[in-house]
């Protein structure tokens, strides 16, 4: 019994990182190349965030938490101003006027209120 629960323990330690194929790194590292092209003046940004976006798709791979937070996810536009509303953090779109909502950690929020 005591090997079960060490077993599940040992699980999900390790089970908070998820392993990811060759191929989802691959998709990965484009999505993350796609951002770095991107500039708010360029023609192309647009294109470049939704086919980062569609990769992450393809792939199952997750766009990261700080590369959403650069775009508006309604017209994928790199136009966005960022506000800070207690809980959360608000990303509105210039072009659009989208708003996307995002959740402040506790320890964030706290640590800014003082």
């Amino acid at each position: 019994m005591a090997k079960k629960d060490q077993a599940e323990q040992k699980a999900k330690q390790q089970g908070t990182e998820k392993k990811l194929s060759s191929k989802q790194k691959l998709a990965l590292e484009r999505i993350n190349r796609l951002f770095e092209l991107t500039e708010p003046t360029d023609e192309y940004a647009k294109r470049y965030v939704s086919l980062a976006k569609r990769i992450g798709e393809k792939y199952t791979v997750k766009v990261p938490k700080e590369l959403k937070q650069k775009f508006c996810k309604k017209c994928f536009s790199l136009n966005v101003e960022h506000i800070e509303k207690k809980p959360f953090l608000v990303i509105k779109c210039l072009e659009c006027g989208h708003e996307k909502k995002f959740g402040l950690r506790k320890k964030e929020v706290q640590a800014k209120v003082k």
